[in-house]
This record gives C-alpha cells, structure tokens and sequence, in this order.
C-alpha cells in the first residue's frame, strides 16, 4: 500500500487580520487531501496572529512558523526549511486564488509532477479586477517568455504554485525582496528539467485588507529572473 503523501501550505502574512479568517475557512472547509497549513510572519505583534488564535483556537492544522528575516519571499524560504511535507503549496493569505485548486493540485502532485502552476493565462483562466498596469506587464513577460524561449509555463509570475520537496531540496534560494520566490523556483526546476503543468485558475483582486504591491518593488526582483529564463531557455519555443 502507498503511503499517502502531506501537503504543506504556507500563507505569508502581514497585516493579514482583515483577510485570514475567511482565507483559512476556505481551506478548512474544502481540501480534503492529507495538508497542514504553516502561518508564515514577520513579527511576533502582527495582529493576524491574534484573529487566527480567536477564530481557530487550538486547530491542529494550523501551525506557526516565525519569518528568519523580513519580507514575503524570506517568509516563505523559512516555511519550506521548517516544514518536511511531501510537497509545499504556496497560499496568499488575501484568498484571491482559487482555494478549490488545492486538492487539484495536490493529485497532479501523486501523479508525477514537481511543479503545478495554477494558471491565468491558459483556456479555462483569468484575472478580475487586477490593477491595469500589473496586468499588462505581467501579460506581456508572460507571453513573451511563452512563445519565444522554450520556457513551458504561460504564467510566469503567480505565487501560486506546488513544489514537490524533491525539487525544493535541488534549490539554493536567492529571492530576498519582492514577491519572485515561485518565479525563481519554476525558472530553476526547467532548468532541472523537472515534471511541470499548469491548470487554469481565475484571480481575484483582494475584497478586504491593502496590498503591498509596488510598481518599482514588482519590477526589479522579477527582472532577473526574467533574465535568468531567458539565459536558460535560448531556443525557440518550435524546439521544446
């Protein structure tokens, strides 16, 4: 008999106490595959911890992981090094994924895969309400990077994302700033030539709480991994 693998979903917060409740809900009322989820935070007085601790007292799914540093990218790496699941998912707290997507996730997972990418950009996909100016620059890295490099994935920049623990453990973690940890992840296991797929998912803009989303702050950090790809995957996409 095989053993049924875990899944490890990692929310970074900050400032999440507007959002988490309806967040964690979600994820608690409709995955139904063997998970935990791992609070990922900056800092001990952050009021989310407390709306968490009120509304889900004593939840054994629910655990806390303590951010090594500062910053989204940082939560996550110390989730991924303080948990040993099977497989990591990453969750924004802001629920503006489709947590219906998780058990998907999770079955492409036991099926072979190593990175499954919910996915904006495919049939059956989409955003609603996204900032006009994130949405263009992101549609267009996306596309270029699709149809022009032998890069597989036609969303390059959701967080959104499962990673097996195989890949994780193939990483030596660069992102500090911004929100490019899932990118840097997905560019690196094409380069391991790693088994990757991609689902269609619809994105919501966030309904409650403020986003941290910065023009300047968006676009650095990804350029390099935009570079990286494109150093990566010289061919074009008729040679994939």
């Amino acid at each position: 008999m095989n053993e049924i693998k875990t899944l490890n979903i990692l929310i970074p917060v900050f400032n999440e106490n507007q959002s988490i409740t309806t967040t964690i809900s979600n994820i608690l009322e409709t995955v139904k595959c063997k998970y935990a989820i791992y609070i990922c935070y900056d800092y001990d007085e952050d009021p989310t911890l407390k709306v968490i601790q009120k509304y889900f007292p004593n939840n054994q799914k629910i655990n806390f992981i303590k951010n090594f540093s500062r910053g989204f990218n940082n939560a996550l790496i110390s989730g991924i090094k303080k948990t040993n699941g099977d497989a990591v998912l990453i969750y924004m707290a802001d629920d503006h994924d489709n947590h219906k997507l998780i058990d998907i996730c999770y079955e492409k997972f036991v099926s072979g895969y190593d990175v499954i990418c919910p996915s904006r950009f495919i049939e059956g996909g989409k955003m609603i309400g996204n900032p006009f100016l994130k949405a263009i620059l992101t549609k267009i890295v996306s596309f270029f990077l699709y149809n022009f490099t032998t890069f597989p994935i036609k969303d390059t920049t959701n967080s959104f994302r499962l990673f097996s623990r195989e890949l994780l453990k193939k990483i030596n973690f660069e992102s500090t700033k911004g929100f490019t940890l899932s990118m840097e992840i997905t560019a690196k296991a094409h380069r391991l030539k790693m088994k990757m797929i991609e689902i269609p998912s619809t994105w919501r803009e966030r309904e409650k709480g403020s986003s941290r989303f910065n023009l300047i702050s968006f676009i650095l950090p990804y350029l390099k991994w935009l570079f990286y790809i494109l150093k990566t995957s010289i061919f074009f996409k008729n040679e994939k």
